[in-house]
């Protein structure tokens, strides 16, 4: 069945786009597709795209993943079940049918049955499909015997046994994960399914492994919970690439230009339908598996599932709280962590590993957020940030190192704010605090000691969820002294000597009572000790260096959503 008319005048509205899939849900997006014809069209975009216009196909690549949108048209078929364009999406989602004769290969730990053919369209070969076999076996080994996350349900036979299903196709996308037809775990009320995986019959072998391990990733998600966001699916699905093929850095590619976190930071998180920024957006997932826990990323999707419905957001606080901190301190330390990457970035800052050295060119600054002489004034320029979205403000310190710099921020009143701060030491070195903004004014006025440090980054964080333009400007003066209210107080990080020896004492001072991490990092950003991890009392602490082979080091303070870097020599 084609699509209607209607679609077709639409046409206009279309912005360039990589794939069938992306041009798809570009109109989805903007509602001028609906219901069951949307099904239809998402559906088609990923499985069959010849089934569509052509000016949804001509010069199309594939798209990275299609299982964005084989859910989406499976909830929009599943909301009108009598409509006969529903009922043919759904068919498209059910289990395919080869353009050849079926060959079927059981993978070397007996967990997976590959299905491929050697004619036709989706003609591939053995070899192809033994390489396959291998990494879905390695992809479950990582992330269900290593990670912990639950095996996917039984199929209950459905592809001729209870291996899990993998079909070697010519698809529109490097590979999709679906649910559609699958039985529901009957050992669980949860919102649960079987599934089975399609990948693309020509990719090369480093693509064909992460694409497994990132589509296995979805299978895993919907043995939790079918209902839970695509984004934070994509999201984790990326980062499950680099944890299972570490060595590939397929990843790497979404952080270089378009749309992801570092180039458009403005975005809300929860962003990219269509495009990139999903893909982009695993640093959140990176983030939240080296700050807390890389069992936290898990323990997420083991509360969705525990929830029938969309509750992500809720999960996500819940793991955070019971790693010491609020879901809203860990997006503002987020956001700061994002600052400190590709050549921002360096070995004791405490953020990321070393590989953030290769996310080039790193966080976007607007030339008009870019202060070189004070006072210095700006609002949101072109793009004011969305829900959860930032904007990094620069000032060069250079000029201004013995008296007061002063922030004066003035939102847009009545909704909620935050405003975070970090003094930068581009020799190694760093402060982090962020603030909340008075609600009813908008307004926040923050004051920062700016000697010894080179720069000072500030960023607006909008929090609230409603659709108007969140504006705001801000000022930056000079002076000798503090204007209005002095900012409230900053953990305190130092050494009693340095050069540093075993004896020497790491002094810390918490503002509040707080989880506090206290670390040590060689110049190459390896761990060397923990000295601190858990709860602590407000006021000040101190704990003993210990021995260090002669060297630099980094000791690096994370308490109460704040951060602290501190560069030490150890000598004999």
């Amino acid at each position: 069945m084609k699509l209607t008319v209607a679609l077709m005048l639409c046409m206009f509205a279309i912005a360039a786009a990589d794939s069938a899939m992306d041009r798809v849900m570009t109109l989805v997006d903007a509602g001028e597709l609906e219901g069951a014809e949307a099904a239809y069209a998402l559906a088609a975009s990923v499985v069959d795209p010849s089934l569509l216009p052509a000016e949804l196909t001509a010069g199309t690549e594939p798209a990275r993943c299609g299982t964005p949108a084989i859910l989406e048209a499976t909830r929009l078929a599943e909301l009108d079940p009598d409509s006969p364009l529903a009922r043919e999406a759904l068919d498209l989602l059910a289990r395919p049918t080869l353009s050849g004769p079926e060959h079927i290969l059981d993978s070397p730990a007996g967990w997976f049955k590959i299905h491929w053919t050697d004619s036709g369209a989706d003609a591939s070969n053995l070899a192809y499909a033994t390489a396959l076999a291998s990494a879905a076996d390695f992809s479950r080994t990582v992330e269900c015997t290593n990670m912990g996350y639950d095996v996917p349900p039984s199929d209950l036979g459905m592809g001729g046994d209870t291996k899990y299903d993998l079909y070697i196709m010519q698809i529109s996308s490097l590979g999709y994960t679906t649910y559609s037809g699958e039985p529901s775990d009957p050992s669980t009320p949860e919102n649960d399914y079987a599934s089975h995986i399609v990948i693309l019959n020509d990719m090369t072998e480093n693509l064909m492994k992460v694409t497994q391990a990132h589509e296995y990733q979805h299978a895993v998600q919907m043995g939790y919970d079918v209902a839970e966001p695509t984004w934070f699916m994509e999201n984790c699905s990326t980062w499950m690439e680099d944890q299972v093929f570490d060595e590939i850095n397929d990843y790497v590619g979404y952080l270089h230009s378009g749309d992801n976190p570092l180039r458009k930071p403005w975005w809300d998180i929860r962003s990219g339908s269509g495009g990139l920024y999903w893909y982009g957006g695993n640093l959140w997932t990176r983030y939240m598996s080296l700050r807390m826990d890389i069992p936290s990323v898990r323990q997420i999707w083991e509360l969705c599932g525990d929830t029938t419905g969309n509750n992500m957001l809720a999960a996500q606080g819940d793991v955070f709280e019971d790693h010491g901190m609020t879901w809203e301190q860990g997006f503002m330390e987020y956001a700061c962590w994002r600052w400190f990457t590709a050549a921002n970035w360096y070995a004791g800052c405490g953020m990321y590993d070393d590989e953030a050295t290769l996310w080039t060119p790193g966080p976007y600054v607007f030339s008009y957020h870019i202060e070189n002489t004070l006072p210095a004034t700006g609002d949101e320029g072109v793009y004011p940030p969305e829900t959860y979205g930032i904007a990094w403000v620069k000032v060069n310190l250079s000029s201004y190192q013995s008296n007061w710099v002063n922030i004066h921020f003035d939102g847009l009143n009545n909704y909620e704010w935050n405003l975070g701060v970090i003094l930068w030491d581009t020799e190694g070195d760093h402060q982090f605090q962020w603030y909340d903004v008075d609600l009813s004014t908008g307004v926040k006025d923050v004051a920062v000691n700016p000697a010894g440090w080179d720069y000072l980054v500030f960023f607006p964080a909008f929090m609230g969820n409603i659709s108007i333009d969140h504006t705001y400007d801000y000022t930056v003066t000079y002076t000798t002294g503090i204007e209005g209210d002095p900012a409230p107080e900053a953990i305190g990080l130092s050494v009693s000597s340095n050069p540093a020896g075993p004896e020497t004492q790491v002094l810390f001072d918490l503002p509040t009572a707080s989880d506090a991490r206290l670390q040590v990092f060689d110049m190459t950003g390896r761990l060397v000790s923990t000295l601190h991890d858990g709860e602590a009392a407000a006021g000040s602490h101190s704990a003993v260096l210990g021995n260090l082979v002669p060297g630099t080091y980094f000791v690096y303070l994370s308490a109460d959503g704040q951060s602290a870097s501190r560069t030490l020599v150890f000598a004999d």
